[in-house]
């Protein structure tokens, strides 16, 4: 079975609807996947996470799929036309990767 995504929305618009009465983040880091990768690290630490758990991620689409998987209760992607936009849900923090 294929999954399909929404359309991408930029990433100002989903932060202001995902806020919802709460504070627009800060910042919001934006790094290319393939840096990203090469480190085996970013500033969410995401990477390294998926990879204990056995998830392999090589493109934006694999960190797409990894998050949307109903059993991943830590982490939300989202397409936006910047690239794919994570949030942390137990910290609230937000990152954004990049082609």
């Amino acid at each position: 079975m294929t999954q399909t995504f929404p359309q991408a929305e930029a990433l100002e618009a989903l932060l202001r609807r995902h806020a919802a009465g709460r504070d627009l983040p800060r910042h919001v880091p934006q790094l290319r996947l393939a840096d990203a990768l090469v480190r085996g690290d970013d500033p969410l630490h995401l990477l390294p996470y998926l990879n204990d758990l056995g998830v392999r991620i090589g493109t934006l689409e694999d960190l797409l799929a990894a998050c949307a998987d109903p059993g991943e209760e830590e982490v939300q992607a989202y397409r936006v036309e910047e690239g794919i936009a994570v949030y942390l849900v137990t910290d609230g923090q937000w990152a954004v990767f990049t082609r």
